[in-house]
């Protein structure tokens, strides 16, 4: 005896075999790319930051800097809605793979006129009808599918789009932050310096009264105060303009917003890893972003190739209808239609093949940018590791110079006290001092800025499945 069920099972899969079979247009692959064997400035390891790649300053501050901004800034927010944007979109180019099914009631009265000669009757008549209508398209080419798969890979694109967003402003938030605590060192610094320079001048206008000093002595410190004095409020417009920064990546208004950042020389750079160089094309969030958006455009061209093939819609329309509306539901009131059509496209003035064209086009564009995304990614990775090592031996030498200018001064102060140097002695290691100590904490706030740089150039610690 013949299984009627498998049968029908059997048709639908050769069915569906078949429309699989039909699809036209290239299959995407991911453009070659040559990957370094080994950065040029560092040695690459295959740990990779994890997502809370900050918190490894180990700084409380500054976690909460970053969590507030992740959770409140408003570029993120608005990267949130164009993912939301873009699942609606596949939502609705995705249906048409899918059956269309419809009901309508109708309810309507008729009479004739007296004066037509060829009605029948005059008599007022109502009708009823209640049914559904369905429709489907073969997607015999694969048209409605490659549409979907253009659709899904631009959903995929969306969100890798968030995660870069996401990763700027963390990273952001970072380097915002380290200026603002190297900023509140260097007007400390200069604070100090200044408090320092007037207590000379009180020991400079002591030796004038004994004597041992001179009037210009005297002037030449009042300068040297008044220069300091003039510095201090462009560092603290710095220092506002950092914080109004930093309110701005939080999503705050600058009014009220105030921070106790950590002291500079407490913030300690971790040992960044360094990741393998063709693992950046499986992490970063933005040559991922590219490799979607490529993958959207070769489904556009598939889709503009099946768009020159003919199109098969089914169409059928069953339910009831009669002149009364009891009897509306019965048996005897049931009808249905069947259809079947299939367009084809004759002449269109090249304007198929136009976009076919401009789709293959558009995807050799967008396999450059990809190609040149992977390159950007593997030159920010080896800019950040060489500044990582030059930063970091310029932090050394300039250690080593605060240390020998703090000596200089102090000899120079304590011999001038007691007569055994001249007064410009003192003001010139004075001077060095200063300098010496606001370029020790550039140096720190370029070295943690490179150490965010790595973390920025291996796209974060973004986990999970790609």
């Amino acid at each position: 005896m013949i299984d009627i069920s498998a049968i029908k099972t059997l048709s639908v899969v050769a069915f569906a075999l078949l429309i699989g079979g039909c699809a036209v247009g290239p299959a995407f692959e991911r453009p070659a790319v040559e990957a370094p064997s080994a950065w040029v400035a560092g040695k690459a390891d295959a740990r990779w930051p994890e997502a809370d790649w900050w918190t490894e300053f180990h700084d409380p501050v500054l976690d909460r800097l970053v969590s507030e901004a992740l959770a409140n800034n408003h570029e993120l927010k608005a990267a949130v809605e164009r993912v939301a944007e873009a699942r609606a979109l596949a939502q609705v180019v995705g249906a048409a793979r899918y059956p269309s099914l419809s009901a309508d009631i109708q309810a309507g009265r008729q009479k004739n006129s007296s004066a037509n000669p060829n009605a029948k009757s005059t008599t007022p008549t109502n009708t009823y009808q209640a049914g559904l209508t369905a429709s489907y398209e073969i997607d015999l080419f694969g048209l409605n599918r490659a549409q979907a798969e253009a659709a899904a890979a631009n959903l995929k694109g969306s969100e890798f789009d968030r995660q870069t967003v996401a990763l700027g402003v963390a990273a952001a938030t970072v380097s915002t932050y380290f200026q603002a605590c190297a900023l509140d060192a260097r007007l400390a610094v200069a604070q100090d310096t200044l408090a320092n320079a007037r207590q000379t001048l009180r020991v400079v206008r002591a030796r004038q009264q004994s004597g041992m000093a001179t009037a210009l002595e005297v002037t030449q410190q009042q300068v040297e105060i008044a220069t300091l004095e003039a510095a201090i409020p462009g560092l603290e417009t710095q220092q506002q303009q950092a914080l109004n920064a930093l309110a701005l990546l939080v999503g705050r208004l600058p009014e009220g917003f105030d921070v106790n950042p950590t002291t500079i020389a407490q913030l300690l750079p971790p040992e960044t890893p360094a990741g393998l160089p063709s693992a950046l094309l499986e992490r970063r969030p933005d040559i991922l972003s590219a490799e979607a958006t490529l993958v959207s455009a070769n489904a556009d061209v598939r889709a503009a190739t099946a768009a020159l093939f003919p199109r098969i819609d089914l169409t059928t329309k069953g339910g009831y209808a009669s002149l009364a509306l009891h009897q509306l539901f019965d048996p005897g009131s049931t009808f249905y239609t069947l259809a079947a059509g299939l367009t084809a496209p004759l002449f269109e003035g090249g304007r198929l093949r136009g976009e076919r064209a401009f789709a293959e086009a558009r995807y050799r564009e967008l396999a450059e940018n990809y190609q040149q995304t992977v390159l950007t990614a593997f030159r920010d990775v080896e800019n950040a590791l060489t500044a990582q090592r030059n930063t970091a031996d310029t932090l050394a030498a300039r250690g080593i110079a605060v240390a020998q200018a703090t000596t200089a001064y102090r000899i120079a102060k304590l011999q001038y006290e007691q007569g055994m140097a001249d007064y410009l002695m003192v003001l010139t290691t004075e001077r060095s001092l200063l300098a010496a100590r606001d370029a020790e904490i550039q140096a720190r706030n370029l070295r943690l800025d490179a150490a965010v740089s790595i973390y920025q150039a291996l796209g974060g610690g973004w986990a999970g499945d790609r």
